[in-house]
This record gives C-alpha cells, sequence and structure tokens, in this order.
C-alpha cells in the first residue's frame, strides 16, 4: 500500500490495481498536464495536474463505493474508472480541446484505445478487466454514475480543488454529507432526502466557478489565442494525434519551433502579453444568426471591416451552458424526483447559468477600438443592451 499526501482529502491510499494503474506511463503523463490549462495567467496557484485531480476522483469514489456496499468486483471497475477518466486528456487539459476536436473526431473522454495497449492493458489484464467495460464506466453507463454523472465524484473534486488552488472561496461543498447519504434506488444512483441541501451547495459552486475561474476572461482569451495557435501548427504540417499525446511543456516547445503565427502566440501567452477584449457580450445582446455564424466568416469580415489581419481577430461563442444537474434524482418520502423539484434553489441556478454565458471578440491592444466599432456594426449589436467595456486590468 502507497499513502499519498493530498491537500484537499488527506491522505489517498492507494494499493492493488489502483497503485500499478497510477504507475503507468499513460497516468504519469498527467503530472506535466495543468488541471486548470492556462488559468494561472489569472490565478497564480492554479498549477496542480490531471494526475492528483485523477486520484482524489479515485478516493472520493472508492469512498462511495463501500458506502454502497459494492462487492469487490464492482469497486475495482469503478475505482479504475474513476482513476483513469481523465487520461485520454490533451496538453492544457480543456483548453486544447476545441482545437483538436475537428481533426480527431474525439473527446477526451474516449480512451478505450488507450486501454487495449501497452502497460495499461497488461495491468488491466492481469486484474481481469476489460477496457470496453472501463469505457462504459467512464461514459456513466450502470455503476459509471459515479464517475460520470449529473452529480458524481470527478465534479465533486475538480470544484473544491479548483477552489483551493485558486483561492477562490466558491468550492465549498459538504461532500462527506453528500457521499454519505448517496445510495441506489432500483439500480439508480440517488441522493436522500438528508443531502438534498449538500447536491445543491455543489450547484452552487459550480455556478459561481464558472464566471469566476472557467470562464474567466482572460482564461478564454488564452484558450483561444492557444487553438489558434495549435490549428496554425497543424495546418503546417504537424499531427493532430501528435499534439494530443503532448504535455503542457511538450505543445509550447513545439509551438515555439513551429515559427510565424503558432510561435507568436505561444511567446505572447507565455508573457502574458495576451489579446483584449472588443466586445463582450451576453445573449440579451446578441441576434440569433450570430450564434449560428462560422467564427472563421465572423473573423474575417470584422477584420476587413477594421483593416487588420484576420488572424489577428479571434472570435469566442463558448457552447451554451447546459445544467443537467437539476435531472439528478432525489428520494424524498420514498418517492423519486428530479433535484429541481425538491430544490427551489436549482431551478433558479439553471437560469442564471444562462445568465454567466458571453460572446467575446478578442484582438490586439492596440487594434482594440477599431475592432470594437468594426464588430458593433457587422454584428448588428442591441446598443440599449450592450455590455461593452474598455477594461485594461485583470
Amino acid at each position: 500500500m502507497t499513502e499519498i499526501r493530498d491537500p484537499v482529502h488527506g491522505y489517498v491510499l492507494l494499493e492493488g490495481l489502483a497503485l500499478e494503474i497510477a504507475d503507468t506511463p499513460q497516468m504519469q503523463r498527467l503530472r506535466w498536464i495543468k488541471q486548470l490549462g492556462l488559468a494561472s495567467l489569472v490565478y497564480p496557484g492554479a498549477n496542480h495536474t490531471r494526475f492528483e485531480h485523477s486520484l482524489g476522483a479515485y478516493h472520493l469514489a472508492d469512498l462511495l463505493a463501500n458506502h454502497l456496499g459494492l462487492p469487490e468486483e464492482d469497486k475495482m471497475l469503478v475505482g479504475a474508472a474513476a482513476l483513469l477518466h481523465d487520461v485520454g486528456h490533451g496538453p492544457l487539459s480543456h483548453a486544447t480541446e476545441a482545437a483538436l476536436a475537428p481533426y480527431l473526431r474525439k473527446d477526451h473522454e474516449s480512451i478505450i484505445d488507450l486501454l487495449k495497449k501497452g502497460e495499461l492493458r497488461a495491468v488491466l489484464d492481469k486484474y481481469g478487466l476489460k477496457a470496453s467495460d472501463i469505457q462504459a464506466a467512464i461514459n456513466g453507463v450502470g455503476l459509471g454514475q459515479i464517475v460520470s454523472g449529473e452529480i458524481d465524484v470527478d465534479r465533486m473534486d475538480y470544484l473544491i480543488r479548483d477552489a483551493h488552488y485558486t483561492g477562490v472561496a466558491y468550492g465549498v461543498i459538504d461532500r462527506l454529507r453528500l457521499l454519505q447519504k448517496m445510495t441506489l434506488h432500483q439500480g439508480e444512483l440517488v441522493v436522500e432526502a438528508g443531502g438534498v441541501q449538500a447536491a445543491t451547495s455543489l450547484l452552487i459552486s459550480r455556478l459561481l466557478m464558472h464566471p469566476s475561474v472557467y470562464y474567466h476572461h482572460v482564461c478564454r482569451i488564452s484558450e483561444c489565442m492557444i487553438s489558434a495557435a495549435i490549428r496554425r501548427m497543424i495546418e503546417e504540417g504537424t499531427s493532430a494525434p501528435a499534439v494530443k499525446e503532448m504535455d503542457d511543456i511538450q505543445l509550447f516547445t513545439s509551438l515555439e519551433r513551429s515559427g510565424g503565427y503558432a510561435a507568436e502566440m505561444a511567446s505572447r501567452i507565455k508573457s502574458r502579453r495576451i489579446f483584449k477584449r472588443a466586445v463582450y457580450v451576453g445573449l440579451e445582446c446578441l441576434d440569433p444568426t450570430v450564434l449560428k455564424a462560422s467564427e472563421k466568416m465572423l473573423a474575417q469580415e470584422i477584420a476587413h471591416e477594421a483593416g487588420v489581419e484576420t488572424d489577428y481577430i479571434l472570435v469566442d461563442n463558448p457552447t451554451l451552458p447546459d445544467t443537467p444537474e437539476g435531472n439528478f434524482p432525489a428520494l424524498v418520502e420514498g418517492e423519486v424526483r428530479p433535484l429541481r423539484e425538491v430544490s427551489p434553489l436549482v431551478s433558479i441556478l439553471e437560469r442564471a447559468h444562462r445568465a454567466t454565458w458571453r460572446f467575446g471578440i478578442y484582438c490586439r491592444e492596440e487594434d482594440r477600438e477599431n475592432v470594437a466599432q468594426a464588430a458593433r456594426r457587422c454584428l448588428n449589436l442591441k446598443k440599449n443592451r450592450l455590455i461593452y467595456r474598455y477594461i485594461n486590468t485583470f
């Protein structure tokens, strides 16, 4: 048995299957991938990694599996899925997914190819686990609800951990209470009445963490810049699968060696000379047609109108917020009902998520005024409700 001191959960115990999985090169690679990508540009302490998050998710999954009284075989499956759920992440975690998605047609949760070869396959074969079963669990099938569901150990750990390392006060979750009040009801993971408040606190934490950390404008801008750099590097001949297999250090090294635009974007990020917001607006300010328009076409139109190169106009049209947690089943007085029907706060939180969404146009500081004026004309922004800001401090 190995004891690992974790600043969030105390001691995480690894033995047998979990220890052997953690020691594989595929898992050790996660030590060199930041959990929050480029968020350290805003929060200097946000240098924690996917590796420690994976250990935390495993720890919580183990606690919950013991509480539920799962048989040893099921505990092994759930523990392996929790430990491996992020092994398919590319460099800088979610920051590079948008750039790689058009070339790979696979998201980071699809790891079955990794599980069928090399050291991971040898470990799984030794313990009689099938790659397909682990992939299904990571996709939330059956007991995989523990690892990947509306309220799961993955989300519990990253909210607490991200709040700890960024220093914000929004990730306070009574995880032990929540775990103790979760149970299986007719094969479905549910929260009992005594855990509804703890479950609601998790949703509140997620709502507050989104604009403060995950969708902070500096994070969004830097992610758009790194995505543009990666796309250019791939267009110039670098293999997209090769980029996916890199860690953070290898990615920046490759971008710098590529030269030109890709190297410039990497240099700007490393020296924190990031682009600025020319436009940063909510849904209420946009014509619905803008949300469906090609980001490339919008950038070209705004660049032409502003008289700047298209490469230096970045359009940020993130996916509209999805809050499925309201569907999480709560067992109250023998009846299973969606969490939103049990907790009035949950339905409010679902609406509040949409209010935090922002559409952005980013550019170099010297181009900001021209680009802002051009973007307002091209996008036909609703001036009477426009959130239009020149903010130079972060």
